[in-house]
């Protein structure tokens, strides 16, 4: 059995969704990062309009941080704006907590596959996301929770947020990985200030002396969050070109090579050399759409119904 039947298996178990870059559903402005998966993993589900605020921060939040994350999760909930975060303890668990008590739609990203429960304590509050929003990875179901996951994650939080709120960080903080991807990916960034005698100040107090907006109150988020908003329909129509045309000639280039005769993933990678495209990802879905076949667990062939034509 090929590793994309083995995924896809595993998706049909546990009723795990596939989300493409050519679907619908995958937001515009997600499309237009060089880096955008090509391929995500989730349950739950996701609105055609999945753009939200981000929140993160400290896993060791005081009381408050707590309450900055709640608050700024319920106003957003109360005014169906998605909360963005990362289901880790701490900052993200409250602020996707509040957001669901309040109503509200939230998505959590995930650094393992979406089968797995990270951390363990959060189970419930999967659960609760499931059924008010969804749980997204990049990473296919049995994936584990390695440490160098998590940036990777990091970039999609940041990515799918039109705003990002750091609310406590300290200097070594992941929070600041996300907010650094933010910023690279022009989303405006808000830390919370705090007292400079605190360890879980640092990181914000940095990011604010950096440059991101120093976050004073709720209607300073939401005014900002309109004025971007308001831009989405001269942005859309800017990004779905070249992003499609992107993937259409990794594909092209794949199907070329193969057709030649089968190739090992190794050559294939030499062959494209194009950093913007995971491979195993593109050779994992073009074999889920029936254009190519893998055998001996690690050469890919075309499928006999396309092997004849002529791809350029």
């Amino acid at each position: 059995m090929s590793r994309a039947e083995l995924i896809m298996k595993k998706c049909e178990k546990n009723n795990i969704r596939l989300l493409t870059i050519n679907d619908f559903l995958y937001p515009s402005k997600v499309k237009s990062i060089k880096d955008s998966p090509i391929l995500l993993y989730y349950l739950g589900t996701i609105n055609k309009d999945s753009m939200g605020v981000g929140i993160v921060g400290s896993r060791r939040c005081t009381s408050y941080g707590k309450k900055v994350a709640k608050e700024v999760a319920e106003i957003l909930a109360k005014n169906s704006i998605p909360v963005i975060s990362g289901m880790a303890k701490g900052i993200d668990g409250y602020s996707h907590t509040a957001c669901i008590n309040s109503g509200g739609y939230t998505i959590a990203f995930l650094g393992n596959g979406v089968d797995l429960i990270y951390p363990k304590e959060h189970i419930k509050l999967m659960e609760k996301i499931i059924e008010n929003g969804a749980v997204i990875s990049e990473y296919p179901p049995g994936t584990k929770p390695y440490p160098k996951n998590f940036p990777k994650r990091n970039r999609l939080i940041a990515a799918f947020s039109n705003q990002l709120l750091v609310v406590e960080a300290d200097e070594n903080s992941g929070s600041l990985i996300t907010a650094q991807f933010a910023k690279k990916y022009n989303r405006e960034v808000f830390a919370v200030p705090n007292n400079i005698f605190f360890k879980e100040s640092k990181g914000c107090n940095k990011l604010i002396l950096n440059g991101a907006r120093l976050y004073m109150c709720q209607q300073q988020l939401m005014n900002s969050y309109t004025n971007v908003t308001s831009e989405k329909d001269n942005f859309i129509n800017t990004v779905q070109v070249r992003n499609d045309s992107k993937i259409d000639y990794a594909e092209k280039v794949i199907l070329n090579a193969i057709n030649k005769g089968p190739k090992a993933i190794d050559e294939l990678k030499v062959t494209l050399h194009d950093d913007e495209v995971d491979i195993l990802e593109k050779m994992s879905l073009m074999e889920l759409d029936g254009k190519i076949k893998a055998f001996h667990g690690k050469f890919y062939s075309l499928k006999n119904d396309i092997a004849s034509k002529t791809l350029f």
